[in-house]
């Protein structure tokens, strides 16, 4: 019953040295754990010392309770493995999940396609030349461009695939307006939000497509094995054949006979591992993650899989923060900080404002604009727009639908104490809690630039430039949130994760915001909603593939 996992077994050849070399590969951008000055890159391979606890592989796990055989292994039932269990379960897979929570995983509001049949109906055509060119460039050209074509290809069959599912329980799909016009932030249409009858049977509070994805992997025969967290990959040799589950009952070996995917999600929940691999969102971002369920996302399958070997893609890991921390809506109107200074260009993407936010006091800014703010937002978004901007409409809509949502929401916003409303700017100024003359001096050059058509201070385009003149006078709060840390280990684009040479671990996989190098530096939002696209894509797409092999 214990074949295959002695210690002999585990940490032989590339596996050791895969420990090693991941070490290695990490020390050029992390910081130490004491906070001192590293080693170089080139010293920490010559030594094989790993930077860090987890990057070292455990002892081997041997008192097996009992053992479990199955063809595709999956571990985590997050979209990404609810995605792919399906795919394998229809294609005629022996599929088992294992997932370390009580149940599947779903959160978010839609996801992001590069084209489907409800944008077809609508004559939406993406224009993929400009999004592979913006995803790129907002990668800072450090991705793989091989796995971000193969999303780009793909993602029209896999999401009416999804679809099909959809509409089979009576529900459809709302292709939203809420991009950007901007050439600069340009964005593509095509994020998708779900929109399902009351009388459907889901119980998801999220993402309604992984429960959707969950209910069709059960119904194709995918067994599901709930608080059971992997711990352990299991190797013979060069190869992943399986891994070791924690249960109330023992350790439980399962072994794969055709793959072990990975689908662990993100980092996010580890503060550790973030100090270390995304260092950017630890001060604000990280402590106000709206991940859930809250901190189950840990790093298990990263740290799995460089145990086994496997690579981590370039640091520091890209992060997905948006400015929701607080309040939702803040449109391109001048942003001040707790200080009352303006610090930046406001009509810039969402991690372009996370990030300027989170460089001022307290990670948070406030954002300013007069009785006219239903106007000037309504005239500013033909160039302009996307999230906290403009409000959830679907594609088609007239534009002076743009307000009505956040009429409603500002005033529970205020009651909430996130945001104020005054008749004075000094009034405004005690509320912000900044020093009034500061903060009306801010407010008064901000004016004089509006008024002569140009921002010599930052740059903004002047159809955003609308003066904070009329009162009442808002302020509504903004910080930036951590939603996922979307980096993970290197692979081809056959989902197989790459050993210290560039080359394939047989039989280990990895999925969604365990695998690396389709994102870096930042989150590209260009394509709303990719990092759910790319799951229901990737899912489809490896699950048909093993199932079949």
């Amino acid at each position: 019953m214990n074949e295959g996992i002695s210690r002999r077994n585990f940490l032989t050849g590339a596996a050791f040295a895969g420990v090693a070399a991941a070490g290695a590969g990490l020390v050029g951008c992390s910081p130490s754990q004491g906070g001192g000055e590293g080693t170089s890159g080139s010293e920490t391979a010559a030594t094989g010392e790993a930077r860090y606890e987890w990057e070292i592989a455990p002892e081997p796990i041997t008192d097996i309770a009992k053992t479990v055989d199955t063809d595709i292994l999956v571990i985590g039932a997050g979209l990404a493995g609810c995605a792919m269990a399906c795919s394998a379960a229809e294609n005629g897979g022996k599929v088992t999940v294992v997932e370390k929570t009580s149940s599947w995983n779903g959160r978010g509001g839609g996801f992001g396609a590069i084209n489907s049949r409800y944008m077809d109906e609508l004559g939406i055509k993406v224009d993929k030349v400009n999004a592979k060119q913006h995803w790129i460039a907002q990668c800072a050209s450090r991705a793989n461009e091989d796995l971000i074509v193969k999303f780009f290809n793909n993602s029209e069959e896999a999401s009416n695939w999804l679809l099909d599912k959809v509409e089979a329980i009576g529900g459809s799909a709302m292709v939203g307006a809420f991009y950007s016009h901007d050439d600069v932030y340009a964005e593509q249409p095509g994020y998708h939000m779900l929109i399902l009858p009351e009388d459907s049977g889901l119980t998801s509070t999220g993402f309604a497509g992984a429960e959707i994805l969950y209910n069709g992997a059960v119904e194709a025969g995918a067994e599901f094995v709930f608080d059971s967290p992997a711990v352990q990959l299991v190797k013979e040799g060069e190869k992943v054949t399986g891994c070791i589950c924690e249960t109330s009952e023992g350790y439980v070996q399962y072994n794969a006979s055709k793959g072990v995917v990975l689908c662990t999600g993100d980092i996010g929940g580890n503060l550790e591992m973030c100090k270390a691999y995304a260092p950017i969102c630890v001060e604000y971002g990280q402590p106000r993650s709206q991940y859930t369920p809250v901190g189950m996302n840990t790093g298990d399958g990263h740290k799995m899989g460089m145990w086994a070997g496997a690579q981590l893609q370039d640091l520091p890991f890209p992060t997905m923060m948006h400015p929701q921390a607080f309040c939702w809506f803040h449109g391109p109107f001048l942003f001040v900080n707790d200080n009352g200074e303006r610090f930046m260009c406001e009509d810039t993407w969402v991690q372009g404002k996370s990030l300027a936010i989170n460089r001022q006091p307290n990670g948070e800014a406030w954002s300013i604009f007069d009785a006219n703010w239903e106007t000037d937002l309504v005239d500013g978004l033909p160039y302009g727009g996307g999230m906290f901007w403009d409000s959830f409409r679907p594609y088609g809509s007239d534009l002076s639908l743009a307000p009505e949502y956040f009429k409603t929401q500002i005033p529970t916003y205020i009651e909430s104490g996130m945001a104020y409303q005054a008749d004075t700017l000094d009034e405004l100024a005690e509320k912000i809690g900044c020093d009034a003359e500061t903060f009306k001096a801010t407010v008064e050059r901000y004016n004089g630039m509006c008024e002569a058509g140009e921002d010599t201070d930052y740059y903004k385009k002047p159809v955003f430039l609308t003066p904070v003149k009329e009162g009442p006078f808002y302020a509504l709060k903004v910080g930036p949130a951590l939603l996922a840390v979307t980096g993970g280990l290197k692979t081809n684009v056959d989902f197989q994760c790459l050993d210290a040479e560039g080359k394939p671990i047989e039989g280990l996989y990895a999925l969604g915001n365990c695998q690396g190098d389709i994102t870096a530096v930042d989150y590209p939002i260009n394509v709303a909603g990719n990092s759910h696209g790319r799951c229901i894509t990737y899912g489809y797409l490896l699950g048909r593939d093993l199932a079949k092999a």
